[in-house]
């Protein structure tokens, strides 16, 4: 957990309370790094969050006012362009401890990967993008491919992707920088979220190479079935609803108040009702507490209407679903993201989000 990094940011910065933030995949190793701290800093006071932690959007700033910590360490993502600056302004030295996956776990997985592009004939162009824990391993892929006399790309994202190749569960920039180029992609990853996304974005076989399980397989089946059903939601939505309740994400990087705000108008103009919702948490529970509304459209984290729809009896719309509804997009538009329309609101809730 390169424990001796954190200890040398916390002497040079003077910590004196500290908050320990882990992505919910490390929480299980939170009591061995307090531990060490208590050895090594028994003079400064760690916390650890308990809360859920979704990514660098969701930094523990506020938690971290509420309980006084002048330091937050926060396990497992790379940070945002304006994380520090945000840090800054509120006082709070803040630090960022990436977690890389082991390369001998990979070479299971990666053959099994090869039977899979044997499969689909005349492939030559190959696109690799890789979570974070695996950005490491991208070289070995690469290496493996080429010899098997495959043309491998990595593309490199906007400036909330640290490292060429790498993908975020909200951004695949990397990945459409090169879609041009490349005929099919092979993510490296644990799990499906990050390939399904990237197949959504993309709209492009993934082969999803997973060296935890030493498998992988083309998830094309997966892909089709969650773009069908959000095409059903969103035709749903359009017949159905009249009422609609945007939901304003609390969580530091996820308060877009920008696109809440331009989506109620649209949709307004288009003779909806609307009304419009503060949530730190998305969840069934919360919103069964209002019951007027047809449908939902989430603001705050596109991967909640995507990943999580089976959850929720009404239709839970993301924001460039909501301007497909209010006429702006058509529906053969649709995709994971709306990139052009999401860097305009970034810049307009750079004072929002603080």
């Amino acid at each position: 957990m390169k424990i001796n990094e954190v200890l040398g940011f916390a002497r040079k910065r003077g910590v004196k309370r500290l908050l320990l933030q882990f992505a919910d995949g490390l929480k299980q190793h939170s009591c061995s790094v307090i531990e060490e701290f208590s050895r090594e800093l028994p003079n400064v006071e760690v916390i650890v969050s308990g809360s859920s932690c979704y990514g660098a959007c969701d930094v523990a700033f506020e938690e971290a006012l509420k309980v006084n910590a002048d330091g937050i360490v926060h396990y497992g993502h790379t940070p945002f362009p304006e994380t520090f600056a945000h840090a800054d302004e509120l006082g709070i030295d803040t630090f960022f401890v990436e977690a890389f996956s082991r390369a001998e776990l990979l070479s299971e997985a990666v053959d099994r990967a090869l039977d899979v592009l044997c499969s689909m004939k005349g492939v030559v162009d190959v696109g690799v993008t890789a979570s974070l824990q695996e950005v490491p391993c991208i070289a070995l892929l690469r290496q493996r491919l080429e010899e098997e006399g495959y043309r491998v790309h990595v593309g490199v994202g906007s400036d909330r992707v640290k490292y060429a190749g790498q993908v975020l569960g909200c951004d695949y920039t990397s990945a459409l920088s090169i879609k041009d180029k490349v005929e099919v992609f092979i993510h490296l990853g644990g799990g499906l979220f990050h390939a399904l996304g990237l197949g959504l974005a993309t709209q492009m076989p993934v082969v999803l190479c997973d060296p935890y399980r030493g498998e992988a397989r083309e998830i094309g089946h997966e892909v089709k079935k969650v773009k069908s059903t959000r095409l059903y939601y969103v035709v749903r939505a359009m017949e159905e609803a009249r009422q609609y309740c945007i939901v304003v994400g609390c969580k530091w990087r996820q308060r877009h108040l920008y696109s809440a705000m331009r989506v109620k108008r649209l949709l307004e103009e288009r003779g909806k009702k609307v009304c419009l919702l503060t949530l730190y948490e998305v969840s069934p529970q919360a919103l069964e507490n209002f019951p007027e509304p047809d449908a939902f459209v989430i603001t705050a984290c596109p991967r909640i209407p995507i990943d999580d729809y089976m959850n929720y009896r009404r239709p839970l719309l993301t924001v460039l679903e909501a301007l497909i509804v209010a006429g702006e997009l058509k529906l053969e538009e649709w995709s994971l993201c709306d990139w052009k329309f999401n860097e305009k609101a970034t810049r307009n809730i750079a004072l929002e989000s603080r």
